[in-house]
């Protein structure tokens, strides 16, 4: 029997304002690109190994990747949709989300030791499982939390998205998630997360930009 909790919740009312699924679109985005360029990448290399460098930083890569992925997903299943399902209630059916989110955890795993042609299948792999999720997840979900989820209990979520990433971790996705948002996606972040993240983008951005340079030859 499930024994999980269900949250207190007050969902959205006819008129009331919709959620901004704005940052979700743009991580969505971000992982599912990154995935889509490093299958190519890897796919083109075949057997033949990297420089060291190359290597040592393509690994650093996927390491953030992976965690990024993996981070996501699993804060999905245990805060997000816990307050979905009890805003919307028989309107969604979470189960083949968190069935997909357990079905992409094994590719995860694989990219962290695989090289050569195993690294690529696992990246190939990855790609189409997360681009097949992401579509069903935006297609199907984000109408139900937009009628369903009201402001204050969405922005309480993403609030304890944003706890405990370590600073190594945030040197990356910081920038990693402004790289991937158009000029007023971004204004639009930066205007709900206030002047700090804006700081943080610039001061990670060089360090970040140096990995990818390193790993992508531009």
């Amino acid at each position: 029997m499930d024994k999980t909790p269900v949250p207190l919740v007050r969902p959205r009312t006819e008129g009331a304002p919709e959620v901004d699924l704005t940052s979700f679109a743009i991580i969505h985005r971000a992982m599912c690109g990154e995935v889509r360029r490093l299958a190519d990448l890897t796919a083109a290399q075949g057997d033949t190994p990297f420089p060291p460098e190359r290597e040592t930083a393509l690994r650093r890569l996927l390491g953030h990747l992976a965690t990024e992925i993996h981070g996501h997903h699993t804060k999905e299943d245990e805060v997000l949709w816990p307050v979905v399902s009890a805003s919307a209630g028989a309107a969604v059916d979470l189960l083949p989300l968190t069935e997909d989110h357990t079905a992409i955890d094994p590719c995860l795993d694989r990219l962290r030791t695989a090289t050569g042609r195993e690294r690529a299948e696992a990246l190939a792999v990855l790609r189409d499982l997360m681009e097949e999720h992401i579509a069903e997840e935006e297609a199907v979900l984000f109408p139900v939390m937009r009628r369903y989820v009201s402001v204050a209990d969405f922005t309480a979520c993403e609030k304890r998205f944003q706890r405990g990433a370590p600073l190594s971790h945030m040197r990356f996705v910081l920038p990693f998630i402004a790289d991937h948002a158009t000029p007023e996606e971004l204004a639009r972040m930066m205007k709900t997360a206030g002047p700090v993240m804006g700081l943080l983008v610039r001061l990670f951005r060089p360090g970040y930009d140096r990995l990818r340079r390193t790993v992508y030859g531009s």
